[in-house]
């Protein structure tokens, strides 16, 4: 049976003799998600408007305009609309067991997840320390899905995790991280 051996607002972390387990929340407090809600269906019925306006007689400027400003509109309605579903079921998963290490990311339902041997995790480091003062402000925002603090090397490749928990949090994480790979 799993116990759990921390916990805050966004972090829960279990462990047992089988098995070591992170879990990071993507959620945001309720005034921020509905925020972040009305920003999305508001740039959803701007685009949506704009789209329409394709369909009336303009000069050709005008839709160059307006075709310039779609492709504008659709990446960020992209990118919203990511933070919107990472917000409302986002969670991240790092995962020790005997044989393997896990990272999944998830979002509403399924989500990418890589698979590590535990032996072969050379380095655990928390980036905090590294960024810069705009990256640390840029990332911490609520509308932005990213700001990991936790770098796993593998096998020569970095692997990022934690996205925008605190530098104290961080730090524990990868001790523990480190103390049950006996890093």
């Amino acid at each position: 049976m799993k116990k759990t051996a921390f916990e805050s607002d966004r972090i829960v972390v279990k462990e047992s003799s089988e098995e070591f387990e992170i879990t990071i929340s993507g959620k945001i407090p309720q005034n921020q998600f509905v925020v972040l809600s009305a920003w999305l269906v508001l740039w959803t019925i701007a685009g949506l408007y704009v789209i329409t306006q394709l369909f009336v007689p303009q000069p050709n400027e005008i839709r160059i305009f307006i075709f310039v400003w779609l492709i504008f509109w659709a990446y960020f309605e992209y990118k919203v609309a990511t933070a919107w579903l990472w917000r409302k079921n986002g969670r991240e998963i790092f995962r020790i067991q005997k044989d393997k290490a896990e990272l999944r990311f998830e979002r509403s339902r399924g989500g990418k997840s890589n698979e590590f041997n535990p032996s072969e995790i050379v380095k655990i480091s928390n980036l905090e320390p590294q960024k810069g003062l705009f990256i640390k402000n840029y990332f911490s925002s609520f509308w932005v899905v990213g700001g990991e603090s936790i770098s796993i090397e593998y096998q020569g490749k970095l692997y990022l995790f934690g996205r925008q928990i605190s530098q104290q949090d961080a730090e524990l994480l990868i001790r523990k991280i480190k103390n049950r790979l006996k890093i």
